[in-house]
C-alpha cells in the first residue's frame, strides 16, 4: 500500500525541511536540523500587523533561495496580494502565484481540483499558504440568497473543516508544507478571571490539525528598539511633520505555543527590515550562542568564543557576523544539542 510508512525516510534531515531566514525562528522547532519538515503545517496567529505575513514571505524567500526549482501559492483571502508589490528580494516572483480570493472554493476545491493534479503530473510545489484562515468566508454565508442580517452561527468553522479535510491529506501525501495565519479574537469567556484577554479566532478543528503553532508579537521593550550596536530602525532622510523619522523595520518576538513535533515553548527575538526581509541574523546567533554555553559569559562585559576572549556583545555579534565559519560552527553546535 502506498500509505506504508517508511522507516528508513528522515523527516528531520536537512534536505526533507524547509526554512526561515532567522537562525532563532529555526531554533524553535527543535529538531536535529533545525527545520520545517516537509508535509507538516504551520499556523502563525498574533495581533494585527505583528508580521505573521512577513514571516511566511520570509520562508518562502528561504526556499527560493535554497530550491532553485521549488514553487509556492499562496491563497490571500484578505485580498491584499496586489498591493503587496515590495516582496524580500529573495522571493523569485516567477515561482510563487498569489490568488486573491475569500471565498471557500476559490482556496480548497481549487487545490484539490486544479492544482493537485498538476502536482501529480510533476509540478515541484513545496509550500502552500492560507493568509488567513480568519478571513474565509462561510459556505452559507457568501451564498447569492443571504443578506447580512443572517448570523448563521458555525458556518465559518464548518466551512474550514470541509476545506483543511481536503487539503491536508495531499500536503501530507506530496511533502507540501501547509503554512496559515490566524487573526486574533477578545476572548469572552467569563468563567475565568486568569483567561487571557484574547485567543486565537479558530476552531478545535484548526488546532487539532496544525503541528506547530507559532505566535508573533511586535517586541516593545527598550533594548528591543535599537540593533546590538544602538542603532535605531529609522530613516536617515524622511521626516514627518513632527520631525520624527520613518520607521524601516521592527523586532519580532515569536513562541512555539504548541509542537506535536518537539519541544513546546522556545521563544526568541528576530528583526524585520521592511524591505530587505530578516536581518541581523548574527545577534540572533550571538543569543543563541550565549544561552547555550557555546559562548561563555565571563562577566563584567566579556565573553570567550571558542578560545578567544572578547569584550563587548557588539564585538561578539560582528565577529561572527565577519566570520561565516564560525557562524557556520555556532549553528552546527546548536543543533547537535537537538539531536
Amino acid at each position: 500500500y502506498e500509505d506504508v510508512v517508511k522507516y528508513e525516510y528522515d523527516a528531520y534531515a536537512e534536505e526533507n525541511c524547509l526554512y526561515t531566514p532567522s537562525p532563532y525562528v529555526n531554533w524553535i522547532f527543535a529538531n536535529k536540523s533545525h527545520g520545517i519538515p516537509k508535509g507538516s503545517s504551520l499556523l502563525l496567529f498574533s495581533e494585527q500587523k505583528a508580521g505573521k505575513s512577513l514571516m511566511m514571505q520570509g520562508i518562502i524567500g528561504e526556499m527560493h533561495r535554497r530550491d532553485p526549482e521549488g514553487l509556492a501559492i499562496v491563497f490571500n483571502t484578505e485580498m491584499r496580494g496586489r498591493f503587496q508589490s515590495g516582496m524580500f528580494n529573495t522571493i523569485d516572483k516567477d515561482r510563487m502565484v498569489v490568488y486573491d480570493s475569500n471565498r471557500p472554493e476559490d482556496v480548497f476545491d481549487r487545490f484539490e481540483k486544479d492544482i493537485i493534479p498538476m502536482v501529480q503530473d510533476g509540478m515541484p510545489l513545496r509550500i502552500v499558504v492560507i493568509d488567513s484562515l480568519s478571513a474565509i468566508g462561510g459556505t452559507k454565508s457568501l451564498s447569492g440568497d443571504r443578506s447580512v442580517n443572517d448570523h448563521l452561527v458555525g458556518d465559518h468553522a464548518l466551512t474550514i473543516n470541509k476545506g483543511l479535510d481536503k487539503i491536508v491529506p495531499y500536503c501530507k501525501r506530496y511533502n507540501i508544507l501547509l503554512m496559515a495565519s490566524s487573526q486574533m479574537r477578545a476572548n469572552v469567556d467569563a468563567s475565568n478571571p486568569h483567561a487571557p484577554k484574547e485567543k486565537m479566532a479558530e476552531s478545535w478543528k484548526v488546532k487539532h490539525t496544525f503541528e506547530y503553532f507559532v505566535s508573533i508579537r511586535r517586541a516593545n521593550a527598550a533594548d528591543d528598539k535599537v540593533d546590538i550596536e544602538g542603532n535605531k530602525f529609522e530613516s536617515d532622510s524622511v521626516k514627518d511633520a513632527r520631525g520624527n523619522k520613518d520607521q524601516t523595520g521592527h523586532k519580532i518576538y515569536f513562541k512555539m505555543e504548541a509542537s506535536s513535533l518537539g519541544t513546546a515553548g522556545r521563544a526568541g527575538i528576530t528583526t524585520l527590515d521592511y524591505k530587505k526581509g530578516f536581518i541581523n541574523q548574527h545577534e540572533e546567533l550571538f543569543e543563541l550562542g550565549k544561552n547555550s554555553g557555546i559562548i561563555k559569559n565571563l562577566g563584567v562585559g566579556s565573553y570567550e568564543l571558542y578560545g578567544e576572549k572578547i569584550r563587548g556583545k557588539a564585538e561578539v555579534a560582528k565577529k561572527i557576523k565577519d566570520s561565516p565559519e564560525v557562524a557556520a560552527k555556532i549553528l552546527e553546535d546548536l543543533k547537535k544539542m537537538d539531536a
